[in-house]
């Protein structure tokens, strides 16, 4: 993929705020908009991981950097007892496979997770569960319990309209 750099500069960078060299999958990126004039972004971090490719010249002839696939977001990685740390793209990469799923909800709980899954047509549970929990195994979860249910919304974030796709095990 190719960056739009005559719209926008993106730096991506380490935990720390430290840029990282073509090659290393950054932590974050900071964003600045170079139209917005009512809103301007400047340095905005969007803690999406992304790997900047070399500066060699792409073969469709583009000078604009490209970057390989977007991680996903830092705050969405589950991670479990032991340092197992499961990547929400784990999630997608199983729900790739169901076109009648409209959208999930991932529940982290002690050894598994727990779905939500709003659907326009029908979906075989049982093989969701068994998707996933193969997917979760793969990850390094051993034995996870997984549960999957087809609700008829998903509850969003109170004040705002947005889906918290992943939400975290609450520990006391």
């Amino acid at each position: 993929m190719h960056l739009n750099e005559d719209l926008q500069i993106v730096e991506p960078v380490d935990e720390n705020g430290n840029p990282v060299s073509p090659g290393t999958r950054s932590a974050k990126i900071y964003l600045t908009n170079l139209f917005n004039r009512t809103l301007p972004l400047i340095r905005y971090e969007i803690t999406d991981q992304v790997t900047f490719l070399t500066d060699e010249a792409c073969a469709c002839g583009s000078n604009l950097r490209r970057i390989g696939n977007i991680e996903g977001r830092l705050e969405d990685i589950i991670t479990y007892e032991g340092g197992v740390k499961v990547h929400p793209v784990v999630f997608d990469s199983a729900f790739e496979h169901y076109p009648t799923v409209i959208e999930y909800q991932i529940r982290q709980t002690e050894r598994g997770v727990a779905i939500s899954l709003l659907t326009n047509g029908p979906v075989a549970v049982e093989q969701v569960e068994r998707d996933v929990s193969e997917y979760l195994e793969k990850s390094g979860l051993h034995n996870p319990e997984v549960s999957a249910r087809i609700v008829d919304r998903i509850e969003r974030t109170p004040g705002v309209a947005k889906l918290k796709r992943f939400v975290p095990l609450i520990t006391a």
